[in-house]
């Protein structure tokens, strides 16, 4: 018997029990869509929360904490020299470094003023590793600034007086007392204090800001930085005299202020962080960092724990849903089993014309598989359409219930493609392994017997 023939003989077949194989591919359906929305919502909960919500430079960063092993006389800090060492390492996007300004510097804008951690940084390698901005550009000229994206929070106008309450539980300054207009593209004045013959002097640094840091990704962080350009920060050690703008102390030797206002040493770095180019590499990053001879640290540490627990718990809900399948399958073996006795005389018939017992089984194999493949096909189809309506409808009820609206759209059943084709695949295979005791039977049926449809 040709295939074509075959398929004939299956299609005519399913349609005299249309009803009953129906049912028998809403089962497998249903079995199919069961074991995929629940894999989906495991695979779309690590999405969200490793790939979404880790996805920015938090994860890719690499923070270095100094050098594990120091030579005699070599300088214990990170410098240009260890900078420009680590943007030749392979996956390392960029290096992101900066320098506390050492001085109590207070930045005025009008009648405000606020004391913000004044920090110079490469604006070029922040722009590469990603610094992101709630509004405004990145510096391009040396008297231009960023800010935190508290700092206009913090400004504070002091001539309203000591005896009222400025600031509120979050240690920012209250709405009636805050400065009311946008900070960007204003200017400011950053006023440095150094101690000369005794003397205390100020300077001050006009400066105009140019962007506003995006919110820090922890509640309890406050955004009130200010950050400058390195020849910004030269000017600033010119006038004070010492490394890093550092304020000379009336109670300090003459060898510490001799140390301080040596500024032929080397510019050390605060922070150094390395930005690798993407999530896979982190890990290899950190490990070459560490064959370097520096102490760093990685999220990805954590992260991987979380994917092990994420693990754990799809192959939990893959097992719940295969159970779902596997029922399912017992309509399959019910439906073969009905099908071989009800076509009792046509199996007669095909023997008795010299139809082969293989070829006989693979009809039999091949109806419960296209059972299957149908049944799967709207299985997928149904969990799609599931999947879609969950994560529409979870914003709406997190906003109803717990009157919170997401920040960004919460995905929380994903279908990737390779789960579909797993699953259309595992509903062939169950069915056709379901279909087989009843495909055996068929074959073993006697011709004599099955003419006279004594069975």
């Amino acid at each position: 018997m040709k295939w074509k023939d075959r398929f004939r003989f299956i299609r005519q077949n399913m349609k005299k029990n249309r009803s009953r194989v129906a049912m028998t591919m809403l089962a497998t359906a249903i079995g199919c869509a069961f074991l995929i929305i629940l894999a989906s919502v495991g695979i779309g909960a690590q999405k969200y929360i490793v790939d979404d919500l880790m996805k920015d430079r938090a994860v890719t960063e690499v923070s270095i904490f100094g050098k594990s092993e120091v030579a005699e006389r070599e300088n214990p800090a990170l410098t240009q020299q260890d900078v420009n060492r680590l943007e030749e390492l392979d996956g390392v996007k960029a290096v992101s470094r900066s320098t506390i300004v050492e001085n109590p510097a207070v930045t005025k804008l009008g009648d405000y003023e606020v004391q913000p951690s004044v920090e110079m940084v490469d604006f070029n390698s922040e722009k590469k590793a990603g610094l992101k901005l709630a509004e405004g550009r990145m510096p391009e000229k040396e008297n231009e600034v960023l800010v935190g994206y508290h700092f206009d929070k913090l400004l504070v106008n002091q001539e309203e007086g000591a005896d009222k309450e400025l600031y509120d539980s979050d240690g920012l300054v209250k709405k009636q007392h805050r400065y009311d207009e946008p900070v960007l593209g204003k200017s400011a004045d950053i006023e440095i204090e150094q101690i000369k013959e005794g003397e205390r002097v100020t300077n001050m640094y006009p400066v105009t800001i140019v962007g506003v840091a995006e919110e820090p990704a922890r509640d309890w962080e406050v955004g009130n930085e200010v950050l400058i350009s390195e020849s910004m920060l030269e000017k600033i050690e010119a006038f004070t005299g010492t490394k890093n703008g550092a304020q000379i102390q009336t109670a300090m030797s003459d060898d510490e202020i001799a140390l301080l206002q040596d500024l032929n040493e080397p510019r050390s770095f605060s922070e150094v962080n390395v930005i690798a180019g993407s999530l896979e590499q982190v890990e290899n990053v950190t490990e070459e960092l560490k064959k370097e001879g520096y102490n760093v640290y990685s999220v990805t540490e954590q992260i991987d724990e979380v994917n092990v627990v994420f693990a754990v718990i799809k192959t939990g809900l893959v097992i719940i849903g295969t159970i779902a399948l596997l029922i399912a399958s017992i309509g399959i073996f019910n439906t073969m089993s009905m099908a071989v006795t009800e076509r009792t005389q046509d199996i007669g018939i095909m023997k008795a014309i010299g139809g082969h017992p293989k070829m006989i089984r693979s009809i039999f194999l091949m109806e419960s598989g296209c059972i299957g493949l149908i049944g799967a096909l709207a299985g997928v189809l149904a969990a799609y359409a599931v999947s879609i309506g969950i994560n529409f409808i979870l914003p709406l009820v997190m906003k109803q219930v717990f009157e919170e609206t997401p920040e960004a759209a919460i995905q929380l059943s994903f279908i990737p493609p390779y789960l579909a084709v797993a699953c259309v695949i595992l509903s062939i295979g169950i069915a056709m392994i379901s279909g087989w005791k009843p495909a055996n039977k068929a074959t073993r049926i006697d011709v004599l017997r099955a003419l006279r449809r004594d069975i």
